[in-house]
C-alpha cells in the first residue's frame, strides 16, 4: 500500500478540490471538498489510501482558497487585453491559481518556479484540450520571464 501521494497526484487532487470550491452553487467549504477530493478516483487495490493526509495538499488548498484575491490580481497582470479573468474556463483558472500560488508564495527550494510550471501545464493536458493548454503555457511563460 502506498502510503504517500507523489507531488503530481498532490496538484491533482489540489487542482480537484479547488474546483469544487469555484462553483458558485456549491455550498462547501476547503476541508470538506478537499475530503471529497482525497476520496474521488482513488482505489484501495491501486495502492491509494483513501486516509492519506498529505500536508502540501493541505498547503495548495488552504493557501490558493486564502490568497485566491491577490493570485487572481497576478493572474490578471499577464493576460491580453481581450482576456478577463471571468473568461478563463474554471479548470484553467484554477490550475492557473495553483501555478502561480507555487511560484509565488512557495520557496524556491521546495519548488522550484520550473517545476511548478511545468506541472501546470501537464494538468492542463489532464484535464483540459490543446488550447486550453496552450493558453496556460503562454500565461505561465510569461510569468516565469517577470521573476527571471
Amino acid at each position: 500500500m502506498n502510503n504517500k501521494l507523489s507531488r503530481r497526484q498532490v496538484r491533482e487532487k489540489a487542482v480537484q478540490t479547488l474546483f469544487q470550491l469555484v462553483n458558485p452553487l456549491a455550498e462547501t467549504d476547503p476541508q470538506t471538498a478537499l475530503e471529497f477530493a482525497m476520496m474521488a478516483g482513488n482505489d484501495p487495490e491501486a495502492g491509494f489510501d483513501p486516509e492519506i493526509k498529505d500536508t502540501y495538499l493541505n498547503q495548495l488548498v488552504t493557501g490558493v482558497s486564502e490568497h485566491q484575491e491577490k493570485l487572481d490580481h497576478e493572474i490578471a497582470r499577464y493576460l491580453t487585453n481581450e482576456w478577463t479573468l471571468d473568461r478563463i474556463a474554471k479548470i484553467d483558472l484554477t490550475i492557473l491559481r495553483v501555478a502561480f500560488y507555487e511560484v509565488l508564495m512557495v520557496s524556491e527550494e521546495q519548488v522550484p518556479a520550473k517545476v511548478a510550471v511545468n506541472e501546470a501545464i501537464e494538468l492542463s493536458k489532464l484535464f483540459s484540450d490543446e488550447k486550453s493548454r496552450q493558453f496556460v503555457s503562454g500565461v505561465l511563460a510569461q510569468l516565469l520571464k517577470a521573476q527571471a
